[in-house]
């Protein structure tokens, strides 16, 4: 029979362990991002990023039980990988088996748009490429908590919504190369800008949407996820803004953001990948926007690596934090691209 003393010893280690365990507050809601991998990019180690991205991101995730769910922000390999189906299902078995988690995935321009590049052998149409990645990754329904209240869009299924306790979640289809407008190669180039033109007209009703879903009082925060960097300075002079307000194929949603932010007067948070920047910082606090952040995340070559986000509703001066997986610590909250700071 155990001892009084030693009952409350392992009454105390239980309940420091409990605590370990537990969010730090009840208020937070913690998920996984990442994208533009796997590359096949050769580590110090030797390894590749595929190898990394199965034997030590995934398996640690799926460890994670406090981790709700993985999103993947688009480019699942270079194109000569992730233009065919077999790359297609073996990243969706990945999240299923490797990562044991719910997984949102929205599109990138190496799964489709730069698929009709003469480097890619076959070389296939882009909007076949966009069907073939509709048809595996959106053709059937998904197994989420009904309590999401997951949705998508019609005609444009790759846009989803989910809600998650206070925070709402929706994902957009905007890739590079103009969102399918440049560098087509294969297609008939007018049914490609019509199409882009119906993508952007989707987006636009999506964002609208949730940004009305956010204004329900239940709701403290909204976290946006998709492909395109509208902040890149290299390509777009020194504005942190670049070419999110100034290029007409992007400068509509990049308003609607903007405005979307300012009127809704809670915390939003927008997630991409597409560039090596690696950072979470506030890019319309130049526009005297304090509520937006935006997380440039791991992958396309550096660092190798994925992002647990925290969201804390219950810290309004920065309810979003991130941290790195792999590396440890806090992501930086500078956007360095390719050694040059905007």
């Amino acid at each position: 029979m155990l001892n009084h003393a030693h009952a409350a010893s392992l009454l105390g280690t239980l309940i420091l362990a409990l605590a370990a365990a537990w969010p730090a507050h009840a208020s937070e809601t913690r998920f996984a991002v990442y994208g533009d991998m796997p590359y096949m990019a050769t580590l110090p180690d030797g390894r590749t990023d595929k190898q990394v991205l199965e034997q030590d991101i995934a398996p640690r995730v799926a460890g994670m039980a406090e981790v709700d769910f993985v999103i993947h922000l688009g480019d699942l390999g270079r194109p000569k990988d992730a233009c065919n189906d077999t790359w297609l299902h073996a990243q969706k078995r990945l999240w299923e088996h490797g990562f044991k988690k719910p997984a949102f995935y929205t599109p990138g321009d190496n799964d489709w748009t730069d698929c009709d590049r003469a480097t890619v052998k076959p070389r296939q149409s882009e909007l076949a490429r966009l069907d073939a990645v509709r048809r595996v990754f959106f053709s059937t329904p998904h197994n989420y908590d009904p309590a999401w209240r997951y949705s998508r869009q019609h005609g444009q299924p790759e846009n989803a919504s989910w809600t998650i306790g206070e925070i709402h979640f929706t994902t957009l289809h905007i890739v590079s190369t103009d969102n399918g407008r440049e560098q087509v190669y294969l297609d008939d180039p007018r049914q490609a800008l019509s199409l882009a033109d119906s993508r952007d007209a989707a987006n636009l009703l999506w964002l609208k949407r949730a940004f009305k879903a956010a204004k329900n009082p239940e709701i403290q925060a909204l976290v946006i996820a998709t492909q395109h960097d509208f902040f890149e300075p290299l390509k777009h002079g020194s504005s942190q803004l670049g070419w999110c307000l100034s290029n007409p194929s992007f400068a509509p949603i990049c308003e609607k953001f903007l405005q979307g932010t300012k009127t809704l007067g809670k915390p939003v948070l927008m997630m991409h990948g597409d560039t090596d920047a690696y950072c979470l910082d506030q890019p319309f606090k130049t526009e005297g926007v304090a509520n937006f952040w935006r997380l440039n995340a791991p992958g396309d070559f550096k660092p190798i690596d994925l992002s647990i986000i925290s969201v804390d509703v219950a810290n309004k001066s920065h309810p979003f934090s991130a941290t790195s997986l792999l590396a440890g610590g806090p992501v930086p909250d500078e956007c360095v691209y390719e050694g040059v700071k905007p």
